[in-house]
């Protein structure tokens, strides 16, 4: 392939790329919403696995194609057909001047009710006249001219589908092109658009035409040669006079045969297009200026092209009546135009180089932010009938927004397809390597560079454009065939290439971890769909749960503080004017924070971080246990703090679930003697909640019990020493600045690097107090109190963890459990019980790690008390929920 060539399309594939990432980038940032881009996701699988199912049957489905692509011409035709008169609605507005218009210049021989209109718009003469032709061919079946042009555009949209079809076969194959179809039929605005017969649907068939028209420009023969050229040529004059933006696609055609060296044919195309173009664009105008129009008035009040780009500058980019007065106030066109350059300018100095990429980023997000393509501007205008769809498809409809989302899910998972196709063009893969039908051209990627860079100059245009969802519409069919092409790269790199081996290595190296991840994630999906079943027996949901009503039962408690501080930082959480949730630890709110700009709930990101870091923690405490011990004592110690009493917290919104990944990843790690894991992850264990201190103990015990550091140190062998014990202990002692960083939040909100210690006491009274002391008032508490809900629920609990500590630490002696792992268990039990106040000894003890590993141990070898224990914390689990639920002393 010729050098230059090659570059200057990697250089556009470059640029696209970047402005396709930046264009789905703003859609992320403008509309984060998890059930839009995971619909989305969802689709694009379906795709994905539609197109492997057909992979190596090319021959079957070009068999069939002929038949399918006739099946739905009738089938789409017929259900787009059957919906013309239940969305009958009367023109407004600029639709109701083309179609007003051309009926009254068909009815009159002129349309001077619109004269007004087209001296300001002269743009949307080609949509007057190309409706007045359809008049004149259609009065001929029946004279509802509402009827011909739904009719007229229905089959222009037909043709177009069927067009973009047949170009994904000729490039890519007949599976690709039953694809072209599958996607068709999936994207909702087709099977609505033929009663919005407005310029952005009427032009919908030229682009993509254009492009087809381009793929046949090789043929041998230089009559039909000439022909294709010539017939390029009408259609793209028709189409630019429909809709200017119709002349990007000609441009990209040209460009593509430039980037290919091929002169000549982009010599013919330019001389084909521009000179039909310009003799019946001279006849056109000649003939409306001197028989219907005024040229001198429409000089004057034609609304040049700067006026979109000014109006483009300020807010979304779209429609703006102020600008217009702006620029109808003046009536020299020269004045006019020189006030709007410098309109122009100051708008751009005052959003400056930030303003203007937020703007751009808003006005992608109007473009291509709406999968509808705004097709209700239209449907909602004095609709005639009233029909079910209406509740769908128009603005005020009460379902829209689920057609929205349906919509928006094809259109989304479109433009991923979009990137994809981009960025592989950089790549320049040759996509149907395996497909070898005569249909394809020799080089599809070559000839996609068309469609490309028609996207990447539409895209660019409407960034500087006046902006509307339906300004997309005629380039959505353009869309579709670089994405099919998108979905093929996508199935290549997944399905064909190295990626799947290296997956199949993965699973077939990692088996128990992948099954003891997706058990864990199951088994948290069944307690939530658990605790669906206690809100409905529970509470008080009259008018249905909601899954806001699920995701604010697990709203309880340290959760409402922990999304305070996630929403509105630390500086921003204060109650009584102190910053009393100082308390709480940063790393919990700043992933919730960090998935906020994924997830539009702050409530669901909290749900999913718990739920993932809950899998993840599994798979670590089973590694741990079987390290230790063996693999059935590691089963059941997943399975013991699984359904431990408190274990319901691991899907709360709080820290427990984080520290366990944390925390269980950090031990395995030291068992490794990986000191640079060991340090990363114990920073960020320092930074998730005060027991994340005690994880040094763990490494300090190891260091010295692993290499011998006190028999080192007797023996004064001091380079031994340094090197086996002290070195590896200064690396791992860097987790130790997650806690420094807490201090610098304390410092930087109140100027006190302790000032949570105050808090800790002053606010949440909780402080240190020796162990009798805690011990005391448990079980003064407990016996007094035992039959009260406080009682059960807090006290009863609390004292019976202290005895199961003792025994764990005993037990854990007896068996000679490693020492770093005793060494925690040991500091985190001290702890725990040297509160002043404690309230949390339930679920804090799930972050006691060890305990859970020894009685996996005891349990297995006890086996006949196994089932009966596990059950027993089961039950107890789902009780204690029900209180939680009830705003229970559970917390």
């Amino acid at each position: 392939m010729n050098r230059i060539k090659f570059n200057l399309f990697q250089l556009a594939a470059m640029i696209g790329s970047i402005l396709f990432l930046f264009l789905t980038g703003s859609l992320l940032l403008h509309n984060p919403s998890f059930s839009t881009w995971g619909s989305a996701l969802v689709f694009l699988c379906f795709l994905l696995y539609f197109l492997h199912r057909t992979h190596g049957k090319e021959a079957f489905c070009d068999k069939i194609y002929p038949y399918c692509l006739i099946g739905f011409v009738i089938l789409f035709g017929i259900f787009q057909f059957s919906r013309i008169e239940e969305l009958r609605f009367q023109p407004s507005f600029d639709l109701d001047a083309i179609y007003g218009g051309a009926i009254q210049w068909l009815e009159t021989g002129s349309f001077p009710n619109y004269y007004d209109y087209f001296d300001w718009f002269p743009n949307n003469l080609g949509g007057l006249m190309f409706l007045y032709v359809l008049f004149r061919i259609g009065t001929v079946f029946t004279g509802d001219y509402f009827l011909i042009a739904a009719y007229g555009n229905g089959l222009l949209l037909l043709l177009t589908l069927v067009i973009a079809s047949l170009t994904t076969r000729k490039l890519f194959g007949s599976r690709h092109g039953l694809l072209t179809l599958l996607i068709s039929i999936c994207f909702l605005p087709f099977s609505f658009m033929a009663d919005a017969f407005y310029t952005d649907s009427l032009s919908l068939l030229f682009p993509i035409f254009l492009f087809y028209l381009s793929l046949f420009t090789d043929v041998p023969d230089w009559k039909k040669k000439i022909a294709i050229y010539l017939l390029s040529g009408l259609t793209a004059t028709i189409g630019i006079f429909i809709k200017p933006t119709v002349c990007i696609m000609v441009i990209a055609i040209i460009l593509s045969f430039l980037f290919q060296k091929k002169w000549k044919k982009a010599g013919g195309y330019v001389l084909s297009v521009s000179l039909i173009y310009l003799v019946v664009s001279l006849i056109f105008h000649n003939y409306m200026y001197s028989v219907h129009l005024d040229s001198g008035l429409a000089v004057i009040k034609n609304t040049p092209s700067l006026h979109w780009i000014m109006m483009g500058l300020t807010g979304n980019g779209g429609y703006n009546p102020a600008d217009y007065e702006f620029t109808r106030s003046f009536q020299n066109p020269a004045l006019r135009n020189q006030a709007l350059w410098s309109e122009i300018g100051n708008r751009i100095s005052e959003n400056g180089l930030t303003g203007m990429l937020a703007l751009y980023a808003r006005k992608l997000y109007r473009c291509f932010g709406d999968g509808t393509l705004a097709l209700s501007d239209f449907l909602d205008d004095s609709p005639v009938h009233s029909s079910w769809l209406h509740s769908f498809i128009l603005y005020s409809g009460e379902k829209y927004h689920s057609y929205q989302a349906v919509c928006n899910m094809v259109f989304y998972a479109l433009l991923v397809l979009l990137v994809i196709a981009a960025m592989n063009c950089i790549r320049r893969t040759a996509s149907p390597s395996s497909v070898t039908s005569d249909t394809l051209v020799s080089d599809p990627i070559t000839a996609l560079q068309a469609p490309l860079l028609a996207i990447i100059g539409i895209t660019v245009f409407l960034m500087h454009w006046e902006t509307s969802a339906r300004y997309i519409t005629n380039y959505v069919p353009v869309l579709l065939i670089v994405s099919v092409y998108g979905i093929e790269c996508l199935h290549e790199s997944i399905v064909l290439s190295s990626v799947k081996k290296r997956i199949i290595s993965f699973v077939e190296r990692y088996p128990e971890e992948i099954k003891i991840f997706c058990a864990a994630i199951g088994f948290r999906i069944i307690f939530y769909l658990f605790s669906i079943v206690v809100m409905a027996v529970m509470g008080d949901y009259s008018g249905g749960i909601t899954f806001s009503d699920f995701l604010e039962v697990w709203k309880r408690w340290d959760s409402q503080h922990y999304l305070n501080i996630a929403e509105n930082g630390y500086a921003g959480a204060i109650e009584n004017g102190e910053h009393i949730f100082l308390v709480f630890y940063p790393l919990l709110p700043w992933l919730l924070r960090w998935l906020g700009f994924f997830f539009h709930d702050m409530r669901f990101c909290g749900i999913l971080l718990s739920t993932i870091c809950y899998g993840i923690g599994c798979i670590f405490l089973y590694k741990n246990a079987k390290t230790e011990f063996n693999k059935q004592a590691a089963l059941t110690a997943t399975l013991a703090i699984s359904v431990f009493p408190f274990g319901f917290f691991f899907g709360s919104i709080m820290t427990e679930s984080l520290f366990l990944a944390i925390a269980s990843a950090f031990l395995y790690y030291v068992r490794q003697h990986k000191w640079s894991m060991v340090a990363i992850l114990g920073f960020l264990a320092c930074l998730t909640k005060v027991q994340g201190l005690l994880l040094a103990f763990a490494v300090l015990v190891e260091l010295f019990y692993s290499e011998g550091g006190v028999t080192l140190l007797r023996g004064k062998k001091w380079r031994d020493f340094l090197h086996k014990v002290l070195l590896p202990g200064c690396q791992a002692a860097v987790m130790l600045f997650g806690f420094v960083v807490y201090l610098l939040i304390n410092y930087q909100v109140e100027g006190d690097p302790f000032r949570f210690l105050y808090y800790q006491s002053n606010h949440w009274y909780n402080g240190f107090a020796p162990i009798w002391t805690t011990l005391h008032y448990i079980i003064q508490n407990a016996i007094t109190g035992w039959y009260t809900s406080t009682g059960m629920c807090l006290w009863l609990p609390e004292l019976v963890l202290f005895f199961v500590y003792i025994a764990g630490i005993i037990y854990g002696f007896r068996r000679k459990m490693r020492p770093m792992y005793l060494a925690y268990l040991i500091a985190f039990f001290l702890l725990t019980y040297s509160s002043s106040w404690l309230i949390s000894a339930g679920r804090y003890t799930l972050s006691a790690l060890p305990l859970f590993l020894l009685e996996g141990d005891w349990l297995q070898r006890h086996e006949k008390l196994k089932f009966l224990i596990l059950l027993l914390s089961s039950m107890l689990m789902m009780l204690y929920f029900v209180g939680y639920f009830s705003w229970k002393q559970i917390m």
